[in-house]
């Protein structure tokens, strides 16, 4: 139990910072020296009991205020603690973790609280946390090691947040909690001023990329159906989805407003996720003639029906990949407008031996024509042979 110490009018206190912040569920004493009695004192009013979101930012509060507001009763709607810039430690973050009388608690802010890799063991091995959506424990002494304590955690699976800036984290941490499947809603992660080189960030990036996958995955009865458009993705983070093992029966795969270029589509093209592949989107990206290539010469694009290439820097010679490719022969729509080609490209589509099924874009082939002439010779047939009756019929009214 925290020693409760003297601070005269802390009512008076709340009702100010309740004026301040305009409603009875938001304080924010980063501004006023509050203290270590200030924030005991607090944590024993009942005028707190609605509040949702406390700031005690910048006040020299050590772990017997933390254990204050743990072991306080008057706090069970209290959604978000900030207690950025003291000196908490892991003292302080272990009552935090353990109490059961912050049950509503969603984002944990703790920067800057001398707080080590203990500590974030505490938070990684706790029960209570488990609604947490947003955790920063930035400018505190983790390293590697307090952050393979979190990627061990099986308890922290609804985090969306986490900001680990500055506390020298090494490569080796970063890959070890990129390679978790503990966190599967986590869409932010700050490791910057850390000590990680390209290896560790690109690890991170991965992460975060199989994490976006996940969500943007839907199981539809005719197959799977990743919709990852206009996310900003580019070649990196197409050889993820080369490499994804969640993709099974992936039927359907827009990537239209990205940044891919030839490369990118290329890493896709040489993937056996492709395979079932029969709707690909890439309008407005860079892939060029070359692009197209990959996309032609592929095993696994051989099921695609619809393909859609608007805007992506494609001449009459990627048209033509097209039109002269037996694995194209499945097509049944394929987009291209916006594309530098000319007539002699566009042509090249409808004279194609292997695009027989394409709907779009419409083209008369030469046995449309054949067959338009032939019933028309008939039909002309038929309306002479009836005008001649007419007149013999005529000719008998008038014998009358």
């Amino acid at each position: 139990m925290a020693t409760k110490g003297k601070y005269y009018n802390i009512e008076g206190t709340i009702r100010k910072g309740f004026q301040l912040s305009g409603d009875f569920e938001t304080l924010d004493f980063s501004f006023i020296k509050l203290g270590q009695n200030g924030a005991v004192a607090l944590a024993g009013s009942r005028s707190i009991k609605q509040l949702k979101r406390l700031t005690i930012s910048n006040n020299k509060l050590t772990k017997e205020s933390a254990i204050a507001i743990a072991e306080s009763g008057n706090l069970p709607n209290l959604q978000f603690l900030k207690m950025y810039r003291n000196k908490i430690g892991d003292e302080g973050i272990k009552a935090l973790a353990e109490t059961e009388n912050l049950p509503s608690l969603k984002s944990l802010r703790l920067a800057h609280n001398d707080i080590g890799p203990e500590g974030a063991r505490f938070v990684a091995e706790s029960d209570q946390l488990s609604d947490l959506t947003a955790l920063a424990l930035a400018e505190n002494r983790l390293g590697d090691e307090g952050l393979k304590h979190l990627a061990a955690s099986t308890k922290l699976s609804s985090l969306e947040i986490l900001d680990l800036r500055k506390n020298g984290i090494t490569d080796e941490g970063a890959i070890e909690f990129a390679k978790s499947p503990n966190f599967p809603n986590v869409e932010k992660i700050d490791l910057s001023d850390n000590k990680l080189t390209d290896a560790g960030k690109d690890a991170l990036k991965g992460f975060l990329i199989l994490n976006l996958f996940r969500k943007r995955i839907k199981e539809t009865d005719d197959g799977m159906v990743c919709d990852l458009s206009n996310l900003g993705i580019g070649d990196l983070e197409c050889g993820f989805i080369a490499d994804f093992d969640g993709f099974s029966n992936l039927t359907q795969l827009y990537l239209e407003l990205n940044k891919i270029t030839e490369v990118g589509i290329c890493k896709l093209a040489e993937s056996k996720n492709m395979e079932s592949i029969s709707l690909l989107s890439l309008d407005r990206n860079k892939i060029g003639d070359k692009g197209i290539d990959c996309i032609v010469e592929s095993e696994y694009f051989k099921n695609l029906t619809h393909l859609m290439v608007e805007y992506n820097d494609i001449s009459d010679e990627g048209i033509k990949a097209i039109a002269e490719s037996e694995s194209m022969s499945n097509l049944l729509r394929l987009y291209i407008e916006g594309n530098p080609y000319t007539d002699e490209g566009f042509n090249a589509l409808g004279e194609s031996e292997f695009l027989q099924q394409l709907e779009y874009p419409e083209f008369v082939r030469e046995e449309a024509i054949e067959e338009i002439e032939e019933e028309e010779e008939e039909f002309e047939d038929v309306e002479i042979e009836d005008v001649e009756e007419e007149e013999d019929l005529d000719d008998d009214e008038e014998d009358k």
